[in-house]
């Protein structure tokens, strides 16, 4: 599975619209997700064997939502689908609530 797959799986019970990078639907509550960085992480052989990706997942609500509740939830559906403990940076933006989950996942290279 990868990476956005599992990001997929986790915010699906949400039951919000989800796009990478962009949504361009009319739904008030979305996620968008984004690789920020990925690199090789391990190496056997003079090759890499592994690839660390570090991800944004990014959550907009209206403003005036209580969103502490949900940022819990969202944080742990991204753990458990094995991605370091999320890292949360909840910006404001006009009438939304932007809250960007950062967290790393190392998938192994097949041959």
């Amino acid at each position: 599975m990868t990476e956005f797959e599992k990001i997929i799986a986790a915010v699906e019970p949400f039951g919000f619209p989800h796009a990478p990078d962009i949504y361009e639907g009319s739904e008030e509550c979305f996620f968008v997700y984004n690789y920020a960085d990925e690199w090789a992480n391990f190496y056997a052989d003079n090759a890499p064997a592994a690839v660390l990706a570090s991800v944004q997942v990014h959550l907009y609500i209206p403003a005036e939502e209580n969103f502490i509740e949900l940022k819990n939830k969202v944080r742990r559906a991204l753990h458990q689908q094995g991605f370091t403990y999320p890292e949360v940076t909840v910006l404001r933006e006009a009438k939304k609530r932007h809250l960007v989950f950062e967290c790393d996942i190392e998938e192994e290279l097949e041959e």
